[in-house]
């Protein structure tokens, strides 16, 4: 039975494991000159793009795999490759500030790290 991934590829590459978490947000994106009028209050939407992607992740990652999936997120641009339900998406994006949790000891030393990834 084949693995059905989250992230099915950054930049060509499969990621070093499953996130724990991943959500998926899709946002519109409206002018600046979107407002609502003076006299009515009525709000007049400028659309420029509608449905761009936000993925959040969390992953726990021994320390050979953390160095692997930052090494992968190092750019600023990535196409990644993701499941949104049962469609397979391809989107060029960024990634936020990755943030390193250390847990665990040293015998069993773990790392979270979570990072937002969001389309060009």
């Amino acid at each position: 039975m084949s693995k059905i991934q989250a992230i099915i590829s950054i930049n060509g590459n499969e990621p070093p494991a499953e996130p724990m978490s991943m959500t998926i947000t899709k946002s519109d994106l409206y002018s600046d000159s979107s407002r609502r009028t003076a006299e009515q209050g009525i709000l007049l939407l400028y659309p420029i793009r509608y449905n761009v992607y936000s993925i959040e992740l969390e992953y726990l990652l021994d320390s050979h795999q953390a160095k692997e999936l930052e090494n992968m997120m190092s750019g600023s641009e990535l196409l990644v490759e993701f499941r949104d339900g049962d469609d397979i998406k391809t989107c060029s994006m960024y990634s936020s500030d990755r943030v390193k949790r250390l847990v665990g000891t040293a015998e069993s030393r773990k790392y979270d790290i979570s990072f937002s990834l969001t389309e060009l």
